[in-house]
């Protein structure tokens, strides 16, 4: 198992990296060698542009998934987090009982210039945990957003689920599209903004919205909602699903169910009678042609990017009814 170090700056330090804390990190390709997919790393913020009580110091710890190309530039990759932690209190990069470096490689500060990403070993890695007042098998009860979107998506909890404005999109933004607020992310939030960063994630909602614009539509989103397009009187709640490997589609297709109807719940008033949508990145292959049929009979408008033609397939009825696809 391989123990990592992320430097996580704040977001106004850096602005051209495209991270967001606790739900996906980005980096350029000078640390592809080092992160290879499921290390296990905790976080250090730098001094530069910190807040006094967290400059210097390691704040939160967790798990990554699998690395992916940057769509928009293949000198950087994205690697989404399963796993995030926050410390109730961040950890010196200094030992207070002996002034050692928990780094225990390293004996300056300065030595860490540089190094976005730096192995830590184990023994390290366990004294920032115990420090934090982290015991007992840190990652045991933690949410991990790769399990949670293997399983069927899970219903509302009780109580009143939390909601973001809807804001207006001219253009997909690259990345998750999110700016962290200081705000939690819960493991929901985070599992779909990770998706967002995927090459056929972007692709498809570029051409959904090549679409509604030339029809004279307009479209917004938030954290939650990857499109909410309005065409003259008609609304589309629209979900996109990255399907990169086809034995995934099933899954997909359950998954974006959930999700179309937690959002038709939660942002009813926003939403309104909305026509929901959900936009595969490609074409399901012919043995899962049925997708198409269940997502009729659950009043679902089912449509794919067709990856060669850079354009969007109606796969259903329902689809084909949408104002999408009526003459421009």
């Amino acid at each position: 198992m391989d123990y990592l170090v992320l430097m996580q700056r704040t977001w106004q330090d850096d602005p051209d990296y495209l991270d967001v804390e606790g739900v996906i990190y980005h980096y350029p390709q000078r640390y592809f060698a080092l992160i290879g997919g499921y290390e296990k790393f905790i976080y250090y913020r730098p001094a530069r542009g910190a807040s006094s009580s967290e400059a210097s110091t390691y704040f939160g710890y967790g798990s990554l998934g699998e690395p992916f190309p940057d769509p928009a530039d293949e000198s950087h990759r994205y690697v989404p987090i399963l796993q995030y932690n926050r410390f109730a209190d961040p950890v010196s990069y200094l030992e207070e009982a002996t002034g050692r470096y928990y780094e225990s490689g390293y004996s300056s500060r300065t030595a860490f210039t540089g190094r976005s990403v730096r192995r830590i070993a184990a023994t390290d890695f366990f004294r920032i945990l115990a420090a934090a007042g982290v015991a007992g098998d840190p990652y045991a009860n933690l949410p991990d957003t790769e399990l949670l979107v293997a399983a069927p998506y899970s219903p509302i909890a009780p109580g009143s689920p939390p909601k973001q404005p809807l804001r207006i999109i001219t253009d997909i933004p690259p990345g998750t599209g999110y700016r962290p607020t200081g705000k939690p992310v819960d493991v929901g939030e985070s599992a779909a903004l990770q998706e967002r960063a995927r090459r056929d994630h972007q692709r498809t909602l570029q051409a959904m919205q090549v679409l509604v614009h030339q029809r004279g539509g307009k479209t917004f989103y938030n954290n939650n909602i990857d499109m909410f397009a309005h065409i003259g009187s008609q609304r589309l709640l629209i979900e996109a699903k990255s399907v990169g490997d086809p034995r995934v589609v099933v899954d997909r297709m359950r998954y974006g169910i959930g999700q179309l109807s937690d959002y038709a719940v939660r942002y009813g008033e926003e939403l309104g009678d909305a026509e929901r949508v959900l936009a595969f990145g490609a074409v399901p292959p012919t043995e899962s042609s049925w997708i198409a049929t269940i997502l009729q009979e659950t009043k679902i408008a089912f449509v794919a990017l067709d990856g060669p033609a850079e354009r969007v397939l109606a796969l259903n009825e329902r689809a084909r009814a949408l104002a999408l696809f009526a003459p421009p």
